[in-house]
């Protein structure tokens, strides 16, 4: 996805999505260092969300026999839903931002950028694009990196997820080497509450579905919570290759095969 100049400068001169004083977009999260990195607001709001989602399904190809073989017919049937995910570019800019820039200057730098070396005071522009890049560091005290929450004004709550891939690009310099321009491309991986969950839960046992082992999980109570008869766990242990019962890892995501 390359950079809407011409929008860029739309927004600064306040006709944009990121002029005036229209809502911003804002990542909220969960991460403990709330103060120094608290809900991060976009300097200029993005001009494209993507959204996708994968939806896995097995075709099964039939034959019947009469006088000779014949297809007759491609059946799908539906394996899992892929958690969604969610791409976006954020624009940063500490040096058109400066309050004695002129909204005209500021717009045509952006449709047209000077020289990336650049004379000013302007800041380092890290000090806003490394509270993104925090994003997908490894939290002490959760133990994982922040959950996020992407809310635009009236777009609430537009997606919910952790960061999984972030990439800077820094286009702008002062004669110092000090970065004042970057993009930052985005990738979020939907990651859904045990409520969310439970209402996308398959309640049928003909269908093949997955489980993430979690502490104190047995093929038993698995087999209990998936089939309603833990006698059945011998079915998952096939499935997955499990020889020994008892040695389930937290984490382990395992095959729940259909009951034919």
């Amino acid at each position: 996805m390359s950079l809407n100049k011409a929008g860029l400068a739309s927004a600064a001169l306040g006709f944009g999505p990121g002029g005036g004083g229209l809502q911003k977009l804002t990542i909220a999260h969960d991460g403990t260092d709330f103060d120094r990195n608290g809900p991060i607001e976009a300097l200029f709001n993005p001009h494209e969300i993507t959204r996708s989602r994968s939806v896995n399904w097995h075709a099964h190809e039939s034959a019947g026999k009469g006088s000779a073989w014949t297809w007759s017919g491609l059946q799908q049937e539906f394996a899992a839903m892929q958690p969604a995910t969610l791409s976006l570019e954020l624009f940063f800019d500490t040096y058109e931002s400066r309050a004695e820039a002129s909204m005209w200057a500021r717009a045509t730098s952006l449709v047209t950028p000077p020289n990336p070396f650049q004379t000013g005071d302007a800041t380092d522009v890290t000090a806003l694009t490394s509270r993104v890049s925090r994003l997908a560091e490894f939290d002490k005290e959760l133990h994982r990196p922040p959950l996020c929450t992407l809310s635009w004004g009236a777009f609430a709550d537009i997606f919910t997820g952790v960061l999984t891939q972030i990439s800077e690009r820094f286009t702008m310099f002062l004669p110092d080497g000090t970065p004042v321009r970057a993009t930052v491309s985005c990738s979020f991986v939907e990651s859904l509450t045990d409520a969310q969950l439970k209402e996308r839960e398959l309640h049928s046992s003909d269908v093949h579905k997955t489980w993430v082992v979690r502490r104190n999980d047995t093929l038993h109570s698995i087999a209990a919570a998936e089939y309603r008869d833990p006698r059945l766990w011998r079915h998952i242990a096939s499935a997955n290759g499990i020889v020994n019962p008892r040695d389930l890892r937290p984490g382990t995501v395992l095959t729940v095969p259909r009951l034919s």
